[in-house]
């Protein structure tokens, strides 16, 4: 019988995107094999993009945080663990590493469960198989590759092919420029007003500009709007994981603060240049043909709009 495994990611848009070749080598190693993966709504469409996966098991997290959705976060919970303990996995592998993963890996039935054990007493009960492998060095990918390999009782690679998704018809748009302005965090955003400059001097080279912002980030849209219209640019603020993807994929380039658009971009095929404060291009850098990034630990704003530039013109040109 072919095997099952049950992958868990439930959070990070980036993460989930840095699992798949965890994914690909499950398969490459078993290709007859089944996976299931358990993932938060909103990013249901990533592993589906991949091609990998037999299954998604979305389930609905901030919604056990919302008085008129837990009960349907909670019955979506028990749906999800009575299907799989009717189709009993033969691995679990928790790639996020919570207290509620881990439970959920417990409940998911599979004998076989991998995690981080994190020096958890309760996790050393759980979890059957620990990951070795470091969180905070290893490249992300790396990181859900080991704990693949070390499910599979196998070596993990040193090299490995980045994250790929597909999205049938899409075609880069040669000279795109995609801004990627937003971030989860105020300390991890190059701010608007460095977005525009650099795209007014890209502009003026003849660069198309997309703006793209997502729904939460309000804060920043008559910025935004103001820009789109005064030079004639592009604003994007896609609704559905699907429309974002394609907002990034249709870029020739996208320039993005450390942040989910970035892979996703990346694993369409698209260039990109990274902006950092306190996040590690070795730890979670996009796995994109081409890459650059710049940083500043203390100050992300410190980083001049004119060496992003140049940078940009490199990729470009």
């Amino acid at each position: 019988m072919a095997p099952h495994y049950f992958i868990i990611r439930w959070s990070g848009m980036g993460d989930i995107v840095m699992s798949l070749p965890a994914l690909a080598f499950l398969k490459e190693k078993q290709p007859d094999c089944r996976i299931t993966y358990l993932t938060d709504v909103p990013f249901l469409a990533i592993p589906l993009m991949s091609g990998l996966v037999d299954h998604v098991a979305p389930l609905d997290r901030r919604g056990f945080a919302k008085p008129g959705r837990i009960s349907g976060a909670l019955g979506g919970a028990v749906s999800i663990i009575s299907q799989l303990r009717k189709d009993k996995p033969d691995i679990a592998f928790d790639l996020q590493g919570f207290g509620e993963t881990a439970v959920l890996a417990w409940l998911s039935g599979a004998p076989i469960r991998v995690g981080r054990i994190k020096k958890s007493g309760p996790r050393k009960w759980i979890y059957t198989q620990n990951i070795d492998a470091d969180w905070g060095t290893d490249h992300r990918s790396a990181f859900f590759v080991k704990a693949a390999a070390q499910g599979l009782g196998l070596p993990a690679p040193i090299h490995f092919d980045g994250p790929r998704l597909e999205i049938p018809g899409l075609e880069q748009k040669k000279g795109l420029v995609c801004l990627n302005m937003g971030a989860s965090t105020e300390s991890r955003r190059w701010s608007e007003k460095n977005f525009i400059a650099l795209g007014k001097s890209l502009s003026q080279k003849g660069y198309a500009i997309r703006l793209l912002i997502g729904p939460q980030e309000t804060h920043i849209l008559d910025a935004a709007k103001g820009a789109a219209g005064e030079f004639g640019w592009e604003l994007a603020m896609p609704e559905s994981m699907e429309d974002l993807a394609k907002a990034c994929g249709e870029a020739s380039l996208m320039v993005s603060n450390d942040t989910g658009p970035g892979h996703l971009a990346a694993a369409l095929g698209v260039s990109v240049i990274t902006l950092y404060s306190t996040g590690d291009p070795d730890n979670v850098g996009p796995q994109a043909p081409r890459t650059a990034w710049f940083r500043d630990r203390e100050d992300i704003n410190r980083i001049a709009p004119g060496g992003v530039e140049l940078a940009c013109l490199n990729f470009l040109e």
